[in-house]
Parts: C-alpha cells; structure tokens; sequence
C-alpha cells in the first residue's frame, strides 16, 4: 500500500534526524501547536496551512510549501522580510 510505504519512509527519516513527526490519529495540527509546541519567542516553521495557529502564543509560526520545508530541514538560510510596522493609537475606553 502506497500510503503505508510513505508513512513508514517518514517515519523513519524523522527518527533518524530527530525531527518531529505526528503519527495518524494524534489530533488536529491546531490544538496540537498550542498543547505541545507553542510559546513565547519560538520560531516554528510547518507544512501545514494552520501552523500560524501557534502565533498565539507569541511565537513566529510559518506554514510553508514543500519546497521551503525541504531547504529548512538541509540547513539552508531562510530569508523573512521584515514587514512594516503599523502603529495604531487608541484613545478612551
């Protein structure tokens, strides 16, 4: 079965270079930032559209495509344009 081959080649190249991997079943990638990964100054970079999730938690967290994943697991530098800061003054209550 193809996708038992997939998960079983995950699976190990993720042990093998100690890198996390949820098995099937663990639960839903938003909560599972928040309960375990999430805090304060963390930078996170993820393959899931909801991986910004962890954000709330005052972290820097990136969902990314394949190819950004692939170039942050080789070491390679990834570069973040830093966006314009937007001041906004509120007044009363």
């Amino acid at each position: 079965d193809l996708h038992k081959e997939v998960y079983n080649f995950l699976a190990t190249a993720s042990a093998k270079y100690d890198i996390g991997f949820w098995k099937p079943g663990s639960g839903i990638i938003h909560q599972i930032i928040l309960e375990n990964y999430a805090y304060p100054g963390l930078l996170l970079i993820g393959t899931d559209s909801h991986t910004p999730n962890g954000g709330g938690l005052g972290g820097l967290c990136i969902g990314v495509g394949g190819a950004d994943a692939v170039d942050v697991m080789a070491n390679m530098p990834w570069e973040i344009k830093c966006p314009k800061v937007i001041w906004k003054k509120s007044l009363g209550n």
